[in-house]
């Protein structure tokens, strides 16, 4: 991470755009951010911010997953309620785009 910090409208947008943000990441801008400020993260800071989109798509993911791993006669309109929910809450425009398909 080189000390640098991503800003978090940088991490938003990336996200938006599709690109994933790993726990890896989360931990290099955690690492980097304790570094600058000497006593840990920021509340609401860059780590703080990675590692809520980090959990969003992870919970989006593994939600969808299930859903889609069930026989299509079994997805119910509670299913499609929440993939909805979550959609919405995840910002990643490659998976809305994906779920019109």
């Amino acid at each position: 991470m080189d000390g640098v910090l991503p800003p978090k409208e940088l991490l938003i947008t990336e996200a938006a755009d599709g690109k994933p943000i790993t726990q890896p990441a989360v931990s290099a801008i955690a690492a980097a951010e304790s570094d600058m400020t000497g006593r840990g993260p920021i509340k609401g800071g860059p780590a703080a911010t990675a590692q809520a989109i980090h959990d969003r798509q992870e919970n989006f993911l593994a939600m969808a997953g299930d859903v889609a791993r069930k026989p299509p006669q079994e997805v119910t309109k509670e299913d499609a309620a929440k993939v909805q929910r979550f959609e919405v809450r995840t910002p990643n425009r490659a998976i809305h785009s994906w779920l019109a398909c």
